[in-house]
C-alpha cells in the first residue's frame, strides 16, 4: 500500500470500505465546500459590522457574537481530513462540538430575547452577561465531558465521538 491509500484509511473509518470508496472523498468535499461558504459569510458579515459599526445595541451585539461562534465553527469544518487518534483529533473534535453548541446557543438567545423583546415587552440589556455566560459557558462544558472522558476520537468522516459512545452522540 501506498502512503496515500494509508492516509485515505485513516479518513474513510465510517464505510470500513477501500481507501479509494467515493463515499468519503464526497463526504468530505461537500463538508469543506459548505465549511468554506461558511467562512465567506461570515467574514463578509464581520466586515458590514466593522464597516458599518453596528455593534452599539445589544441585539446587534449578539449577532456579532453569533457571527464569531459561526466563523470559528466553520474552521472546523474547513479542517483538514480525521487525524489519527490522538490529541490533534481530539481538538478538531472539541473545536467542533464546543462551536456548534455555541452557535445554537447564540441563534436560541437571540429569539429568546427578540420574544422579550417584541411580545412581553421586556427590556433585556440587563441580561447581555448571562447572555455570553449561556452562549460561551454551557457550549464549554458540553464540549469538555467527552473530552475529559476520552471519548472523543475519529468518527467516520471527521473526528468527533467515537463509536463505541453512541449514547453520547445522542445526547450531544
Amino acid at each position: 500500500m501506498d502512503s496515500r491509500s494509508l492516509s485515505n484509511q485513516s479518513r474513510c473509518v465510517f464505510f470500513k470500505s477501500l481507501s479509494e470508496d467515493y463515499r468519503c472523498v464526497v463526504i468530505l468535499s461537500v463538508k469543506r465546500a459548505t465549511g468554506t461558504f461558511s467562512l465567506l459569510g461570515c467574514v463578509f458579515m464581520l466586515f458590514v459590522i466593522w464597516l458599518l459599526r453596528r455593534h452599539h445595541s445589544l441585539a446587534q451585539k449578539m449577532i456579532l457574537s453569533l457571527t464569531v461562534a459561526a466563523f470559528f465553527d466553520s474552521i472546523a469544518y474547513v479542517m483538514g481530513e480525521t487525524h489519527p487518534e490522538g490529541s490533534l483529533c481530539d481538538f478538531q473534535a472539541w473545536w467542533l462540538t464546543y462551536f456548534d453548541w455555541s452557535a445554537l446557543a447564540w441563534v436560541c438567545l437571540i429569539t429568546l430575547n427578540l420574544y422579550l423583546n417584541l411580545v412581553r415587552e421586556i427590556s433585556t440589556n440587563r441580561y447581555e452577561m448571562y447572555y455570553h455566560l449561556m452562549a460561551w459557558g454551557v457550549p464549554l462544558v458540553m464540549a469538555s465531558l467527552p473530552l475529559l472522558k476520552g471519548y472523543y476520537g475519529p468518527a467516520g468522516a471527521w473526528c468527533w465521538i467515537t463509536d463505541g459512545h453512541v449514547a453520547w452522540r445522542f445526547g450531544m
